[in-house]
């Protein structure tokens, strides 16, 4: 009997350790295992998702290859999907060639909807002869990626027809058909930079005359290629849809990087934000088609850039050379900047991680966030024109507690080096708040008279403060 009495007790001991050591074990799973599934993280973008000026050696971060010369879609330190990926503990090895990579950039300079619906083979009735084929900057990446990632199907180096055979690592098809995770950034270029480069750059503004008829024709090649890219950029989103309905897909939005310059120091006219309306439609059309889809969509349209930090004024950009390094990296994000947009994508997907696991939505959804980049100390927070007293402010990232669901706007005055800067956003709720950086674009005196309204309040408030 007492022999009994010893096994049972024996076999009582086991199964309550095995019941006490079984959830540690379960709270050491890769919480990001789902991402590293297939071929991992896709990232698909142009300069802004490549990294430019991320970071100190951002130029020398290339794949060399004797034969095919250097690729740039590799990992480029401080890029957002560079850390996206580590923060996600995905594989990326600086070897284009390492199938064991998790962590795949198609992002390089101009990389545009039109050149990735060329990659895939997707006839979209429109070919881009005046970039693709011709501009000496797009052609030579399209024919290196061909070499490495082409499709039987992808369109040839000439334009004219199908490649007939797969890249010398992988298919680009096989990629993005097999990812858990897609960042896409695509707009800029399809609007912005083909208009620059085929209406702007050899404009001759010699004649005076002659710049009001410029002008006109920039604004119509605007509208045009934006009216081009929102016809093609939903085939790329359907072959997505269609090919891998299960990927985890964020759709990362634009920006003006001169949303803040003033003409002069003189003129203080904030000739920046003039661009802002066909931004705005980018967006505005990004977080309809994250909708549409049911993907994720990222607002980038508040991220820091060199003008922003260092208040520059437009004269002063204008008076440097347009095609040269130097200006190309005022209208990038700054370090800053590439980290914000990547903690706006690893909290977008932790929170769709969370979604997956069953897990209730948490407070935060009664709370409105906002990422504001490089500014931590907040002096000042309005809430539909009326202060809030109740805010915190960590990792950058400002919460303010609203316990309704109509609240629609937000101002907040951050300082930063002894400088106060003022930001007002734009709220909208669907089962929690979203909030939108505004600028002086849309209904312009209205925006003007409510921002100097909140101003003034929050100035009077400092004062008081001061002197209390």
């Amino acid at each position: 009997m007492k022999r009994l009495y010893k096994a049972l007790a024996l076999f009582l001991a086991v199964t309550i350790s095995l019941l006490l050591f079984v959830p540690c074990f379960a709270q050491d799973e890769d919480p990001y295992a789902q991402l590293k599934e297939g071929t991992g993280y896709v990232a698909i973008g142009d300069s802004f998702a490549r990294g430019f000026g991320a970071s100190d050696n951002w130029e020398s971060q290339l794949y060399e290859n004797e034969y095919y010369g250097h690729y740039e879609c590799r990992n480029v330190d401080g890029s957002y999907p560079n850390l996206v990926a580590q923060a996600f503990g995905l594989n990326a090895p600086n070897d284009i060639r390492d199938m064991s990579s998790r962590f795949w950039p198609i992002t390089h300079d101009a990389l545009s909807t039109a050149f990735m619906l060329d990659l895939l083979g997707i006839d979209d009735g429109f070919r881009d002869e005046g970039l693709i084929y011709t501009n000496p900057l797009l052609s030579n990446r399209y024919e290196t990626d061909l070499a490495y990632f082409g499709d039987p199907l992808s369109m040839n180096f000439e334009g004219t027809g199908a490649y007939g055979k797969t890249g010398e690592i992988m298919s680009i098809r096989d990629m993005l058909e097999n990812a858990s995770l897609i960042t896409v950034g695509l707009g800029q270029t399809d609007v912005i930079y083909r208009t620059l480069y085929l209406e702007l750059y050899n404009a001759d503004f010699s004649d005076a005359g002659k710049i009001p008829s410029i002008i006109a024709g920039v604004v119509s090649a605007l509208y045009e290629n934006y009216e081009r890219w929102k016809s093609t950029y939903p085939v790329f989103l359907d072959y997505l849809k269609k090919n891998n309905p299960d990927a985890k897909v964020v759709l990362v939005g634009t920006m003006n990087p001169l949303q803040n310059a003033m003409l002069s120091d003189d003129v203080l006219l904030p000739v920046g934000s003039a661009v802002n309306l066909i931004l705005d439609l980018i967006n505005k059309f990004n977080r309809e088609c994250a909708e549409k889809y049911g993907y994720m969509f990222v607002d980038i349209s508040n991220v820091e850039t060199v003008p922003s930090e260092n208040n520059m004024v437009l004269t002063d950009m204008l008076a440097m050379d347009l095609g040269g390094k130097d200006f190309a990296l005022l209208i990038h994000p700054n370090k800053d900047g590439y980290e914000q947009i990547a903690r706006m994508i690893i909290s977008a997907v932790k929170e769709d991680l969370a979604k997956d696991a069953g897990e209730q939505p948490s407070a935060a959804k009664t709370y409105i966030k906002v990422d504001l980049g490089r500014f931590t100390n907040v002096s000042f927070v309005a809430l539909d024109n009326k202060k809030v007293n109740s805010f915190t402010v960590q990792d950058h990232v400002l919460t303010v507690p609203c316990g309704r669901t109509d609240a629609r706007n937000l101002t907040v005055a951050a300082v930063d080096g002894g400088v106060i800067s003022f930001m007002t956003y734009n709220l909208q709720y669907d089962n929690g708040y979203t909030a939108y950086r505004m600028y002086l674009s849309n209904n312009l005196l209205k925006t003007i008279v409510t921002t100097l309204k909140t101003i003034f309040t929050a100035i009077t408030d400092l004062f008081k403060n001061l002197f209390a």
